[in-house]
């Protein structure tokens, strides 16, 4: 097994703190603060509060508002204090905050030896994040009529928790090619500069691999070189910082690591040139043969069946412990990153500090069901020391969603049977796969339903906003930050980048159905109406509308509705002259209690659609328009008065307003006119007993009827 290149620097460092009587043997644990919160309305407060630290002999928190790049002091606290109250804080604001654990120094006096950290995001009735913005996805072309049905499920399953929808095809690229990398990112830049509500990119299938920088981030000689790159796609600034003409490296002992001038594989190696603005995650299963061979499951099977997990979990139908393990096979005596504290410092804020435990990966995973699972160890391009190989996914389970890894060379993820990317192909679950530990990354955002491509962008632009610990030495009295890794050009994310926690933890509404109504003073109106989900557990909702099936819907009520109806009125102008289709979603929301707090949780949206007509212009009363006979078992007579000539509809719709036939569409003169229907719908089959409306639609005219069905 190989182990990770670390500086002699920390080496010494880290056996002189062994060496003290005083000091009892350190683990990676001790580098992260493990937190939780409770948030109080009468009076406003926030309390802290944290797992004791025996090697603790301060505490220091700091506070910043979520969109602060500065961290503001609070306070330094005694060792035996675990709590901390802030009363000054504004309701509807979402803070973060940072808790400092500054250990004992090896003689016992005032001297730190190290400070680990700890990161929240909490604040006190904080409105339901529910819209996203736009996700692109970018789909291999030889996907499309293979996965027609499974895209078309991600696009709803998407459009349900907020997300507007951009949907782009683009050219299979098996082999680096730098040329199609650029032309990828021609597309992204369109979208982006036409689109500002663009966050986050979906890479679904064999999409060119963009590569940069002359780098090694697992310390290897033999790995130097070119990276694949993804978050270069997530860069919208100007295309002239990416070079080709500096780097001349060619010791690397993979071929596609290699970068000479001219390749296509840019000089960068991090990010100076500024922070990228767009998430990026990638499902890409070129080159995992090795599922094929033991258990025949082709590139297209493990695409498909990625998709599949992925509904499965939106929808609430893989069930897991909010819980997680940590398997670490690096020693803290060797290894003064600590790389793991990125296991404890995340996933217990993300669910408890009571709720992760160490243990064996494959031996707990294979039957216990957990959201998150970090494992670290001495690594090959197919394995990690302790954990396992790339074999073992093909034929054991890994019951987790949010799959976190470290070790050496596997970070490289677009080599052959990558270690990285086969979480993303196991059964039953994992849907998300990152190399943790160079850099550290920091999810806390994900408790207050913010993306895990939100974590990732947060994570690939940190410098040292967030740190993993602090180091001090006789040589490095004022301490040293390890930050390797940071904003580097290696940083990725392996999965879908909109996947956020609990999807499915709020029932979503249900039998939504809108109705187009006319007042008295003949303004027309829609009526959305649904039912309470069985589970209801004091459930209130928002409504959201939109005319783009798959673009973003925007929220319409002001403040969260009680009852289960809601009045449209269409007074906001954009409806004026509007002849087409509206799309309607409710979505429910419930006031929870989690380890970061009190949030709004937000079910995922049930959808139902309108066809709306010109709505300023007059609409008729149901008086111009006679049905015979009415109630009807057979074949009907409609008769109305067009009171101008011009193309008319006439549709059959039903309760929920879905048009069931299309009687006629064409010209048609001014004057009475008559019209039948024999009472069967597009399919040819007579419809069932109900309620139906006869609609009339002209340019100057909406006329509407109801018409009883008795069968």
């Amino acid at each position: 097994m190989k182990k990770i290149f670390i500086p002699l620097m920390f080496l010494i460092l880290i056996s002189n703190i062994l060496n003290s009587e005083e000091q009892r043997k350190i683990n990676s644990r001790d580098f992260a603060v493990l937190l939780s919160a409770e948030t109080s309305e009468n009076p406003p407060q926030i309390k802290i509060k944290w797992k004791n630290n025996e090697l603790a002999n301060k505490y220091q928190i700091s506070r910043k508002s979520i969109n602060d790049m500065y961290w503001g002091a609070n306070a330094t606290l005694d060792s035996g204090v675990t709590e901390y109250i802030d009363k000054n804080i504004t309701p509807g604001v979402l803070y973060e905050y940072q808790v400092v654990a500054l250990s004992k120094g090896s003689t016992g006096t005032d001297e730190m030896s190290f400070y680990g950290f700890g990161y929240i995001l909490t604040g006190l009735n904080i409105k339901e994040n529910d819209i996203q913005g736009d996700v692109l996805l970018l789909i291999d072309t030889t996907l499309k009529d293979n996965l027609k049905s499974e895209i078309l499920r991600l696009k709803e399953d998407l459009r349900a928790e907020g997300w507007g929808i951009i949907e782009k095809y683009v050219p299979r690229t098996e082999k680096f090619n730098g040329k199609e990398v650029k032309k990828i990112k021609s597309i992204i830049l369109d979208e982006y500069n036409n689109n500002k509500n663009l966050k986050s990119i979906f890479i679904l299938g064999r999409v060119a691999v963009p590569y940069s920088g002359n780098m090694n981030p697992d310390g290897h000689p033999d790995h130097i070189g070119a990276w694949p790159s993804d978050f270069y796609y997530g860069y919208t600034i100007d295309e002239g910082f990416w070079t080709d003409n500096k780097i001349n490296s060619t010791t690397a002992s993979r071929e596609e690591n290699k970068n000479i001038p001219g390749d296509g594989k840019f000089d960068n190696s991090t990010q100076s040139i500024g922070s990228a603005t767009l998430s990026v995650g990638r499902v890409d299963f070129y080159g995992m043969n090795i599922f094929e061979e033991k258990n025949g499951k082709s590139e297209l099977d493990l695409l498909r069946n990625y998709l599949d997990k992925d509904h499965n979990y939106r929808n609430g139908e893989f069930e897991y412990i909010n819980s997680g393990i940590i398997d670490d096979n690096f020693s803290a005596s060797s290894y003064i990153e600590a790389f793991a504290s990125s296991g404890w410092r995340n996933i217990a804020v993300l669910t408890s500090p009571e709720s992760v435990k160490a243990a064996d990966w494959f031996t707990t995973l294979s039957t216990e069901s957990h959201l998150f699972a970090y494992g670290c160890g001495g690594g090959t391009y197919t394995s990690a020391g302790g954990i396992g190989k790339t074999e073992d996914f093909t034929n054991k389970n890994l019951n987790s969603v949010f799959t976190f890894l470290f070790g050496s060379y596997f970070g490289d993820w677009d080599s052959p049977n990558n270690f990285l990317r086969a979480p993303l192909a196991s059964n039953p679950m994992s849907l998300i796969s990152a190399w943790v530990g160079r850099p550290h990354w920091y999810f806390h955002h994900l408790a207050y339903g913010y993306s895990v491509g939100y974590s990732a962008l947060i994570s690939f632009n940190n410098s040292t906003l967030y740190k993993p610990n602090i180091v001090f030495t006789s040589q490095y009295p004022n301490g040293v930050v390890y930050t390797a890794g940071n904003q580097s050009m290696h940083t990725a994310l392996m999965g879908d980048p909109t996947i956020k926690l609990n999807p499915a933890i709020v029932p979503s509404p249900i039998n939504v159905s809108t109705y187009q109504q006319v007042d008295e003073n003949e303004r027309q109106f829609i009526k959305i109406k649904w039912d309470n989900p069985a589970d209801n557990q004091n459930l209130k909702y928002n409504i959201y509308r939109s005319i783009d099936e798959f673009g973003i819907y925007e929220k319409i009520n002001d403040n969260l509705i009680s009852e289960n109806e809601f009045i449209d009125n269409l007074n906001d102008g954009k409806f004026d002259r509007y002849d087409g289709d509206v799309f309607y979603m409710v979505r429910s929301v419930r006031k929870d209690t989690i380890n970061s707090g009190i949030i709004n949780n937000i079910s995922r949206g049930e959808i139902n659609k309108l066809y709306v007509t010109c709505v300023d212009e007059n609409i008729d009363s149901k008086s111009n328009i006679k049905v015979n006979p009415n109630p009807a078992n057979q074949n009907i007579t409609i008769e109305f008065y067009l009171n101008s000539s011009g193309n008319t509809k006439i549709e059959i719709v039903d309760i929920n307003g879905r048009v069931i036939y299309n009687l006629f569409e064409g010209f048609l003169s001014m004057g009475n006119q008559v019209a039948s229907w024999n009472l069967r719908n597009e399919s040819n089959s007579n419809v069932l007993s109900g309620i139906y409306f006869v609609r009339i639609v002209t340019p100057k005219q909406i006329l509407v009827n109801q018409i009883s069905i008795i069968n």
